[in-house]
């Protein structure tokens, strides 16, 4: 099982979204930089992993509402809520014949946000659920 690619995946899909609505989330268009840190649990539990990236989300980005999101063949987003301040939604993806469930809580700050998305996934392992803790922050005017 590859958990990076997974991971890194997930960390993409999650993003996405905040782009898609920003227009009527409290979130403020500029660089961003998002810091994931993921746990995975079960009988053989791995090492927490923290991937850092940055981002440019345009007044012109969020002008495109939920035109810009963007989510992989592999994947579909339901029971999605939104408020200005909040942002739910699970997500089921299959990726080399296993499903993995997703929920996903994020909350908007204006120039910071803060979630988590848990994932269930069967392995050849065994069951493992991961964790991913979501912060991001606006660091300036895009480049």
């Amino acid at each position: 099982m590859r958990i990076r690619p997974l991971i890194l995946t997930t960390a993409m899909v999650l993003l996405v979204p905040l782009a898609a609505q920003a227009d009527e989330l409290d979130l403020q268009p500029g660089q961003w930089e998002f810091t994931n840190v993921t746990g995975v649990e079960g009988d053989t539990p791995f090492p927490e992993q923290t991937h850092t990236s940055t981002e440019c989300i345009t007044a012109e980005d969020v002008a495109r509402g939920p035109d810009f999101l963007q989510v992989e063949d592999n994947c579909e987003v339901t029971n999605m809520d939104m408020t200005s301040t909040t942002m739910t939604y699970d997500m089921v993806c299959t990726e080399e014949g296993m499903e993995v469930d997703m929920r996903a809580e994020l909350q908007f700050m204006g120039d910071r946000l803060e979630g988590q998305m848990t994932a269930n996934l069967e392995s050849p392992m065994g069951p493992l659920v991961m964790r991913t803790d979501i912060t991001g922050e606006r660091i300036g005017d895009c480049e």
